[in-house]
């Protein structure tokens, strides 16, 4: 169990909303990146694939390391990183340059990312430490949508990469006020372990890997839809202006619903609220992108924005439940990072190819997919928290 306290939660979240930025705006940043450097939509898409995959590497090696380290020296480490690579970024001379910026941002992304998931599955209620911090990202994009509009209309892409070098430093800050502990090390005894920590069985390892290849199946398809929401905005005929409006909607959306996800989580179960909540996804990818109509795009993206935010709650209390360690969940970062940035340049891809039908129905079709391999993990805690389940008696859980 983390000895992490109830008045070091806002030094994680704080961490956690610096280090995240970029990707919660990857919908604006885009479209300014096809305008500023003349580039196609797999182009702009491949600087997210790039810093997607340096950030899942980085947390892959993080999640073998968080018994060695306190979490307070991978939070100051990644958040100089992000705020390095960020500042370099406003200044790119070419959309190559500005790949190369960041992918080195991206280390530091992986590195804070991995730590602070990993630090959320060793609390006492993970679900409900899960919600919190998705719930805190919900009420930050309500602030980006209306400011990052602004900055970008009058500073443009230079602006925007500034703001987030400032927020990582204000990151850095929070750092001082998180958690300082390290993760249990599974192969240490007495004192290094005293909750006598193991490694998980075989049968859960199988079942661990399986569920995060499905969970960045699952990103691949959300965030290779949220890339493009913004031109979907324009095909369904809004402006900027009101594309902000209803960013920060679905931001509002996402504040209370994570906290109940992370309620019903901890209570209910993991497996259904994967059926309900990726069954509803696909509805409203219908509406977003193969209706292209503006009051199916004023109902549908807040929605598209809010139902990942509840999703992940309930299955990461499944992953977290089943390892005890927490390096499943120090690895989730990886898997949902590099499934996330491949959805970019994919949809980018499908987009030129097939339109936003095409993305549309494409996205259901993953999203199905990534759903019955994330069951795995959900199941099995699920059976888990009923009659005794012998691999996860066997397991810390």
């Amino acid at each position: 169990m983390s000895t992490i306290t109830r008045g070091q939660i806002p030094g994680l979240l704080g961490v956690m909303i610096a280090s995240f930025v970029v990707p919660l705006t990857i919908a604006f940043n885009i479209g300014v990146m096809i305008e500023e450097f003349s580039a196609k939509p797999s182009e702009a898409g491949l600087v997210a694939t790039v810093d997607g995959v340096v950030a899942a590497i980085s947390a892959l090696i993080c999640s073998r390391l968080i018994a060695r380290y306190t979490a307070r020296q991978f939070f100051l480490v990644g958040l100089t990183i992000c705020a390095t690579g960020h500042a370099m970024s406003a200044f790119s001379p070419s959309l190559n340059w500005l790949m190369a910026f960041q992918a080195y941002a991206g280390v530091g992304v992986g590195m804070v990312l991995s730590v602070v998931m990993a630090t959320a599955a060793r609390t006492a209620k993970p679900e409900m430490t899960i919600g919190l911090i998705n719930a805190s990202l919900g009420a930050f994009i309500i602030f980006l949508g209306f400011v990052m509009p602004a900055v970008i209309g009058s500073a443009g892409l230079k602006g925007a990469y500034l703001t987030y070098a400032a927020l990582a430093c204000l990151g850095i800050l929070s750092a001082f006020f998180g958690p300082n502990d390290k993760a249990p090390d599974p192969k240490a005894t007495g004192a290094d372990n005293p909750e006598g920590v193991k490694l998980l069985s075989g049968k859960l390892r199988i079942i661990v890997l399986v569920s995060l290849l499905g969970y960045g199946i699952f990103f691949a398809a959300q965030s290779g839809m949220a890339a493009f929401v913004q031109p979907l905005s324009e095909a369904s005929g809004l402006s900027l202006k009101e594309f902000g409006q209803v960013f920060a909607v679905g931001g509002f959306l996402t504040i209370v619903g994570p906290l109940i996800a992370g309620w019903v989580g901890a209570r209910f179960g993991a497996t259904l609220p994967l059926i309900v909540l990726v069954s509803g996804l696909c509805v409203t990818v219908f509406g977003l992108a193969i209706l292209t109509s503006p009051l199916s795009y004023y109902i549908a993206a807040p929605l598209f924005t809010m139902l990942p935010g509840l999703l992940t709650p309930s299955f990461l209390g499944a992953l977290s439940y089943i390892d005890k360690t927490g390096r499943a969940m120090g690895m989730q970062p990886a898997y949902a990072t590099l499934g996330g940035s491949m959805g970019a340049i994919i949809s980018g891809n499908v987009l030129e190819g097939w339109g936003f039908d095409g993305l549309g129905w494409y996205s259901i079709v993953v999203f199905v997919i990534a759903a019955a391999l994330m069951a795995f993990a959900t199941l099995s805690a699920d059976r888990g928290r009923r009659p005794a389940d012998p691999d996860l008696q066997a397991s810390p859980a």
